[in-house]
């Protein structure tokens, strides 16, 4: 007698887990440790202003008349506002149909679109992307912005902010990081008068620095079978860094920087804004406007143009 099975019979049901998995990583580190602000214009402009250098020669003559002295007012800094948009647009029968893993998909995309507009500000904030004023307008990102203490490989270069405006930055050529570089990048944010709390390094360039010795040695712990291979604080002569990893930087780039000399200027928070309604769908817009604030670009430092 033949055995009836799953495959002669057409009414076996889908075994389809109702769960959506995402794997896409939602980490913001940069944001998520710098300020934030107000802004009231797609032009935000702000003022720096720094103390002169110390004079160890300061000495007056007794009874002598106070002599002329030079002084100098604020910087003025600016940079453009940048658009955020995700739009989204679900089908009625989509709504109405069951489905795996959520009851509300129009509520699940929505929640999609604000995971993904979160990593686009990320990616923006701590990108080499020149200000733009005209047409869709950009934000200078941190990596732009740092001049002072950058690092290039040969023919490699930073704009900064020059003429109202975050230029480009020009790609050297590519070189090894090494511990000394890193080093030097610390020492010059602190001879800047810059104190850096957090370092952060695309994911092949933050196993570079756990290969980092220091002036000590790796442990393996025995008792817990756990060998401590990550350098997650690295304490230097000029100050004691986090080591973050960052999945949305450059891949060539290691920025040091003090989350107290930037912040995150808004124009607009983040909000939805349902969309009219030309059919059988439902279409919604998230949208933000906001730039990044560099309130001492000299107190932040990068290494640039590197291979691992």
């Amino acid at each position: 007698m033949p055995t009836l099975i799953t495959t002669a019979v057409s009414h076996v049901k889908e075994d389809l887990a109702s769960i959506v998995s995402m794997i896409s990583p939602e980490e913001t580190p940069f944001v998520s440790a710098i300020g934030k602000t107000k802004a009231t214009a797609t032009k935000h402009e702000w003022l720096q202003d720094t103390l002169a250098a110390p004079n160890k020669d300061n000495a007056a003559v007794e009874g002598a008349d106070a002599s002329d002295a030079t002084l100098a007012g604020p910087v003025r800094l600016a940079n453009q506002a940048q658009i955020f948009s995700k739009v989204g647009v679900v089908s009625g029968t989509l709504q109405a149909v069951s489905t795996a893993g959520t009851s509300d998909e129009l509520a699940r995309q929505i929640a999609k679109a604000g995971k993904e507009l979160k990593r686009d500000l990320e990616a923006a904030l701590v990108s080499a992307n020149p200000s733009v004023a005209t047409g869709a307008r950009k934000l200078g990102g941190a990596e732009a912005w740092i001049k002072t203490n950058s690092n290039h490989g040969a023919t490699g270069a930073t704009a900064g902010y020059t003429g109202g405006a975050v230029g480009a930055v020009t790609a050297g050529t590519a070189r090894p990081l090494t511990e000394a570089m890193f080093i030097n990048m610390l020492q010059g944010i602190w001879n800047a008068g810059g104190d850096p709390k957090k370092v952060i390094a695309p994911g092949t360039l933050k196993s570079k620095i756990s290969t980092f010795v220091g002036g000590g040695q790796k442990q393996q712990q025995a008792k817990d079978k756990t060998v401590h291979q990550s350098v997650d604080v690295y304490v230097s002569d000029f100050g004691t860094v986090d080591i973050l990893p960052h999945r949305f930087m450059s891949a060539t780039t290691v920025i040091g920087f003090d989350p107290s000399l930037w912040n995150q200027a808004v124009v607009r928070s983040m909000e939805k804004v349902n969309l009219a309604k030309t059919g059988d769908s439902d279409k919604f817009q998230l949208i933000t406007e906001l730039t990044l604030e560099c309130l001492n670009e000299a107190g932040n430092g990068k290494v640039a143009d590197l291979n691992g």
